[in-house]
């Protein structure tokens, strides 16, 4: 129930009236608006969207920030040049992990499970190394899982796609452990520019 001053001279109001306009204030100046029930739903496809965004924005945290003015790894350095003017280094990585509706990430998804062994263990091995964990989040009972290793391999595809890193010689599928070393030493080691 909305409470009011001066009701007959509509002083002022805050509340809700009748589930449908809510009364408030701003800066000092009144207000209403349309009462709104935020909803958030829990489809299997705002999940998967989640699971899909939250694992590269999880991925990111690896990478050595400036501790002080003009000092982080090589990775946030190259990355911060290529983003274009007003987006942060950050969104603009995500952004083109994931790609238009998902497409750049759900391809190079493809790619990294047709990686066989002993490959495949190069790669666990390196996400152990730069600190990644497995991401997971319940998509209605049942968990949607993006493994580590999967999350090493979007970060390096970006690197060497975007911020011409060094690719692999012998292609993704099959690089070996020291290529990926030298990865996580351009992810986390501090350098100055």
């Amino acid at each position: 129930m909305a409470k009011v001053t001066g009701p007959l001279m509509s002083l002022d109001a805050s509340g809700t009236v009748g589930k449908t306009a809510v009364f408030s204030k701003w800066k000092g100046r009144n207000y209403v608006r349309l009462r709104v029930i935020p909803m958030n739903r829990q489809t299997p496809d705002q999940q998967d969207a989640r699971t899909r965004t939250g694992s590269v924005g999880r991925s990111m945290s690896i990478v050595a920030r400036p501790v002080s003015p003009n000092l982080g790894s090589q990775f946030y350095l190259d990355s911060l040049a290529a983003a274009p003017a007003g987006q942060s280094w950050v969104s603009y990585s995500i952004r083109t992990i994931l790609g238009s509706a998902f497409s750049t990430f759900d391809d190079d998804r493809l790619d990294f499970i047709a990686i066989t062994t002993p490959n495949d263990g190069y790669y666990d091995d390196a996400a152990e190394a730069a600190g990644l964990a497995d991401f997971a989040i319940a998509v209605t009972g049942v968990l949607t899982l993006i493994e580590a290793a999967e999350q090493f391999y979007h970060l390096y595809v970006f690197a060497v796609n975007q911020l011409d890193y060094v690719a692999p010689a012998l292609g993704f599928a099959l690089a070996t452990a020291n290529e990926l070393a030298a990865f996580v030493v351009y992810l986390q080691t501090q350098v100055t520019p």
